[in-house]
């Protein structure tokens, strides 16, 4: 389960005083969705942790991989891209929680013979935002005062692949290289490790670095996804000063292991030394 990261905050005017921020806490699991033509179907469960009934808006989009790791939604395919937008079919599409309540979303593939093999992506949104917001804006709104108020409204949103493989899929994936390079964070180095792939499918694990032959990782980075049609990630990893000083000069074993239970097993692994 993963929580909601604030997407922005909208601004109303009304009557008197700054209003308090009303929020909208929320669970959800699991955070990916995998089909295929022997499973066309699965279900999310969503749990409102918040203190105030909430409603929630589902909605599919389209969403390319970028260099980075980063996401942009997009509305033309490129000639290499599989969206499964068109064939995947959710319900409920508005959801509306007590605090503690839950629900159960239904995922399904609805699928067309004509389908080439190949791996289909698109990305569930789920936007939540608490109920009271509306309701103090439509009471600040029947006051005759003139003077401003800001109600800033906080909507939190999260997005959930949604995978369909159609065919015998595989990739393979090499750690190419890493580099060190500064960080907007003070006391903080980013070491890059560029992803190479290569294959039909998408890979999804976390990334694990040992030192001196030691069992237990020093660095663990989860959820790491390398998307099709992409062939190349950078994969960002922020080193705290007192880590990075425990890496330097030293020889360092970088592991791409998966974390998809269809594709178990170490992806990549590449053995370097951190100057």
């Amino acid at each position: 389960m993963i929580r909601f990261s604030p997407l922005f905050a909208s601004l109303a005017f009304a009557a008197t005083a700054l209003v308090p921020a009303a929020t909208a806490e929320v669970l959800i699991a699991p955070t990916r969705v995998e089909l295929d033509r022997s499973e066309r179907s699965t279900e999310l469960v969503v749990v409102n942790k918040g203190d105030e009934e909430a409603a929630f808006r589902v909605s599919i989009e389209n969403r390319r991989m970028l260099l980075d790791g980063s996401m942009e939604e997009v509305t033309t395919a490129e000639a290499d891209e599989l969206f499964a937008k068109d064939f995947i079919r959710f319900s409920p599409r508005r959801i509306l929680l007590e605090p503690g309540e839950r629900q159960t979303i239904r995922v399904s593939a609805m699928l067309n013979p004509d389908l080439e093999p190949g791996e289909y992506r698109s990305h569930l949104r789920l936007m939540a935002a608490p109920l009271s917001a509306g309701r103090t804006l439509e009471s600040l709104s029947d006051t005759e005062s003139d003077t401003l108020s800001i109600q800033l409204i906080a909507i939190r949103s999260i997005t959930i692949p949604v995978i369909f493989r159609m065919g015998d899929l595989s990739a393979e994936v090499e750690i190419e290289h890493t580099e060190l390079r500064p960080s907007s964070n003070e006391g903080e180095t980013v070491l890059v490790a560029r992803l190479n792939r290569s294959g039909n499918r998408s890979t999804y694990g976390d990334i694990k670095i040992f030192v001196d032959d030691k069992r237990e990782p020093v660095y663990f980075a989860r959820g790491i996804a390398l998307y099709t049609p992409n062939t190349e990630r950078d994969v960002m990893l922020p080193l705290p000063d007192e880590i990075r000083q425990s890496l330097t000069g030293k020889d360092i074993r970088i592991d791409y292991v998966s974390s998809d239970p269809s594709a178990p097993g170490t992806i990549a692994s590449l053995t370097t030394r951190l100057q």
